[in-house]
Parts: structure tokens; sequence; C-alpha cells
């Protein structure tokens, strides 16, 4: 998996996991809403009918503990009386205050108010003081409570049907958006988990990737190290060996690497390390292998290329690499590179004999002035094959 690839589908992953987050805290936010407003209504429907079977009760208790009184005349029954006045009184004041049902059947608050002024004032004649036997005022009394509140309660009774059936309602409701919250989390939370799992499987084979990479890759040139150079040769030669195929490999070093690094000082002879390799990684073929052998020294790989062809191919990088480079502040320095190169099967069949008769050959061409190959294009074409040049 290439950089560009890699953020683009890590970028991705991030952008799933936060659309799958606000859906589901949308999802999550809506359900809550609903649940509220309905937990709402149906305390509303609660206090209602609490209210009212607390004054219906508190009005029939009023009419009961008069007429007991009536007939007995025992102060007992006055003071339940005016106990359950003041609880009804009380529970009037709460259904005052209360949203009705839909209903058309129930009484308005103002007209259920004045039928109990009435009511509550001829039963007051009942138990007053002295008056004990007013037959009038208890029958006046039974009429209201057989007539104005009997309806009354019978609306009242359709209105609590009616409250009954939207509480119901509502608890199905308010289960179907719970249970759809809870599969929605449930499937989002399935989503995002397979999702996390999978693009961390990507981002830990990436990092594995990069680790890799680091592990056989030299930090300051960006090209191979020594420790991939030494397994990958002998992986080649023993495929060039089973294929019957010539392999070379070139051995190059900077001449007077360490003079620039005493004129220029060090990070000039790294920014010249890595112009170096890149001019070179921009020469050789895409299946060949530049690997930092130790200090200014590189080893190239040339699979499939014999010594004649691998000289060629030396000879080209030791042009394009005859330049000057930019050592700061708009100044320029000539450098040059010696290479040294050996081939399989003729030189050797071991990268070890192979590395040894470059590394001999490099100081040969060193000796002889530098700025040069050897073997030279000359003898080298001598023993040439038709396999390809390296371009």
């Amino acid at each position: 998996m290439n950089t560009k690839s890699f953020k683009a589908k890590w970028a991705l992953g991030i952008l799933v996991l936060v659309a799958s987050f606000i859906t589901s805290q949308s999802i999550y936010r809506s359900s809550i809403t609903r649940l509220h407003d309905h937990l709402v209504v149906a305390a509303r429907i609660t206090g209602q009918i609490h209210a009212s079977e607390t004054f219906h009760s508190a009005m029939h208790l009023m009419l009961i503990a008069a007429a007991a009184y009536a007939g007995t005349g025992n102060d007992a029954f006055r003071t339940e009386f005016v106990r359950q006045q003041e609880v009804a009184r009380a529970s009037l004041a709460t259904l005052a205050t209360l949203p009705h049902g839909e209903s058309a059947h129930a009484p308005d608050a103002g007209d259920l108010e004045a039928n109990f002024a009435t009511y509550s004032q001829a039963l007051d004649g009942v138990v007053a003081d002295g008056n004990r036997g007013d037959g009038r005022a208890l029958a006046r009394s039974r009429e209201l409570f057989d007539t104005v509140f009997a309806r009354y309660y019978a609306g009242l009774h359709t209105r609590h049907e009616t409250d009954l059936n939207l509480a119901q309602a509502s608890a199905h409701s308010i289960q179907f958006w719970t249970s759809t919250l809870f599969y929605a989390q449930l499937g989002l939370a399935v989503l995002i988990g397979v999702l996390g799992l999978f693009y961390l499987e990507r981002i830990a084979r990436a990092f594995l990737s990069v680790a890799e990479r680091m592990a056989v890759t030299d930090g300051l040139t960006g090209v191979f190290n020594r420790r991939y150079l030494d397994t990958t040769l002998d992986e080649e030669l023993s495929r060039a060996g089973r294929h019957g195929r010539p392999l070379t490999i070139a051995m190059i070093d900077i001449d007077h690497f360490k003079r620039f690094n005493d004129a220029h000082g060090h990070p000039a002879g790294d920014r010249l390390l890595r112009d170096l390799t890149k001019l070179m990684g921009q020469n050789v073929r895409a299946e060949d292998r530049i690997a930092r052998y130790g200090g200014e020294e590189f080893v190239i790989i040339l699979p499939e290329t014999p010594l004649g062809h691998g000289v060629l191919a030396a000879e080209k990088l030791r042009r394009v690499t005859a330049d000057r480079f930019p050592i700061g502040d708009g100044r320029t320095f000539p450098v040059t590179i010696s290479i040294g190169l050996a081939s399989f099967p003729g030189d050797g069949t071991t990268g070890a004999e192979l590395i040894r008769l470059a590394d001999e050959r490099l100081y040969r061409a060193k000796a002889e002035g530098r700025n040069r190959v050897v073997p030279s294009v000359a003898p080298a074409m001598d023993t040439a094959t038709t396999a390809p040049a390296a371009s």
C-alpha cells in the first residue's frame, strides 16, 4: 500500500466513523426527545386521573358525612364532613390546572367550580349548628350529586377512557422508539466495530510495512541498507543460478568524499549523498537495487545483466553523476564517482566472492586516477552477451 492510498483510505475510514457517530447521536436524541414527551403526557394523565378520583370520592364522602350528622347529631360526622370538603377543594384546584382530554362530554372547570360551590353551600346548611334536621338542604345536595355531578362523572369516565387510550398509544410509541433506538445503536455499533477492525487491520499492515521498510532502508539516503543487500544478493544469485541467467553488481565510491566533508561540513556531505543516490535511482532500471554499503560506498545489483552490459550501465552512471553539486550560498562543487564491477557466474558464485572482487576493482579504479569504471568498456565488451543493457 503506497502512502497516498493509505492516507486516502484512512481519511475515508475516519469520515465513515464520524458520519456513523453523528447519525447514531441524531437517532438517540430524537428518540430521547420523544420518550420525554410521552413520559410528560403520561405523568399529566396520571395526575388528572388521581385528582379526579380524589375529588369524586371526597364529594361522595361529604354527602355521606352530612347525612349521617343529620340523622345522629354526632359531631364526628361534621368533623369528617369538613375534612372531606377541604380535600375536595384541593382536588378541584388541581383539576383546574391540569390539561383535559379530548372528550367533549366533560364539563369545563368553570361549571365544575360553580356547581361545587352550590353543592358545598347546601351541605354546609345541613351540618350548621342548630340546623341539623334541614331536610330540604340535604335533598338539594342529593339532587345535585345525582344529576349535575352524575353527568360530570359520566363525562369524566369518558375522558379518562380517552386519556388511557392515549396513554396506551404513547406507551406503544415509546416501546417502538426505544426498540428502534436499541437496534439502530446496535447496528451502528456493529458497523463501527467492523469498520474499526477493518481499518485497524489495514493500519497495522501499513505500519508493519513501514516498519519493514525502515528495517531495510538507509535513514539518510532512502536507498536500501547493508542488511537488505546481504539478503537480497543471495536471493538474486540463487534465482540466477536456477534459471542460468547472468547478474552483475557495481560497487560505487564517491571520489574525495572525506575532503569534501572536511571542506564543506557534514550537512553538505549528507546533502551530496542524498542528491547523488536520487540521481542514480533515476538512471537505473526498476528491477535494479541500490543499497548503501557504508559511508560513501554504494552497491547496485543488476539482475539479468552480463558484465559487458553492466559496464555500460556503470559508465552511464559515471557520466550523469560527474557534475557540479550545490553546496549552499549559490556555490557548486564538482563530484565524480569510481566504480568496480563483478559478475555471476564468471567472477564468482556467491555474494561474498562478488563483493570482494568488485571492491578490489573499485580500489583499482581509484588507483588508476578515479572517475572511472573497472573493468573498462573495451575489454568488458568482449565478454558481453545478448542480454539487454541497463537503461
